[in-house]
């Protein structure tokens, strides 16, 4: 049992075992009128798995599934890239999709400068990205089209 020091649950971690996921978004769904999971390129299948839990509340679990890592995305707005490093020149081109990057973490280092702890830098720039320059990014609108529709069935739109 964890024990909680607020009205809703802790932060929750859902890289782990298929039941530790299935135990958590129950958790949340019960605190929360939508649920988002993430599912990076190696684990497949891991929203389907989970939604087939919760076969009543579907409509409630909403996928955040980039091609690759969701860290791609920052890579497709270089002037916040820029803000993120501005005593570096950050010349990153957006000439094609940032979703195909082999190491999306690599390439941010690298656009950061290669600082041993970039992934510090991570946060600051992922507040940074323009929204329109993110709708751009496949993925990431269908993940937004998927919360819209779920929150419009819902009746939040």
């Amino acid at each position: 049992m964890r024990l909680r020091r607020s009205l809703g649950p802790e932060e929750c971690f859902t890289v782990a075992r298929r039941d530790v996921v299935v135990r958590e978004v129950a958790d949340l769904l019960g605190y929360f009128d939508i649920v988002v999971i993430h599912q990076d390129h190696n684990e497949r299948s891991k929203v389907d798995a989970v939604r087939e839990c919760f076969p009543d509340d579907v409509h409630r679990i909403v996928a955040l599934v980039p091609v690759r890592e969701t860290e791609a995305w920052m890579l497709a707005d270089p002037e916040a890239l820029g803000e993120a490093a501005p005593t570096r020149d950050v010349a990153w081109e957006v000439s094609y999709d940032v979703e195909k990057v082999a190491d999306p973490k690599a390439a941010l280092k690298a656009a950061l400068g290669g600082r041993r702890d970039a992934e510090r830098d991570f946060g600051r720039l992922g507040q940074t990205v323009a929204l329109d320059t993110l709708r751009k990014v496949s993925a990431c609108r269908r993940w937004t089209d998927e919360l819209r529709r779920a929150m419009e069935r819902l009746r939040f739109l």
